[in-house]
Formats: C-alpha cells, sequence, structure tokens
C-alpha cells in the first residue's frame, strides 16, 4: 500500500537499542535521594515542647 501510494518506506532492523540508562533504576535513584532528604530535613527539625502533665 505504501508503495502504491508513494510513501517512502525504511526497513525495520527489529532492533531495540539499549538504553543507557534503565528508567525504572533512575526512577528508583530520585525516589531514594528524595526519601534521604526528606529524613534529613525531618531529623533536623526540632520536635515540638512537651506540655508539663498536670
Amino acid at each position: 500500500l505504501c508503495r502504491l501510494e508513494h510513501v517512502p518506506t525504511w526497513e525495520d532492523a527489529d532492533e531495540i537499542a539499549s538504553a543507557e540508562r534503565p528508567l525504572g533504576r533512575t526512577f528508583f535513584q530520585r525516589a531514594v535521594r528524595d526519601l534521604q532528604a526528606a529524613q534529613a530535613a525531618a531529623s533536623a527539625l526540632q520536635p515540638p515542647p512537651q506540655l508539663a502533665a498536670q
């Protein structure tokens, strides 16, 4: 059909290029960095003052 309509076609090599960095690993590393930053920020906060027991 493409040849009849004069649409250029390309030969498909059926090859999948390997990713430089797998997508899942990138998101996982970002999530770990975000978690570590949140933990550091939470530990830097001072706990609220405790009310004296009556």
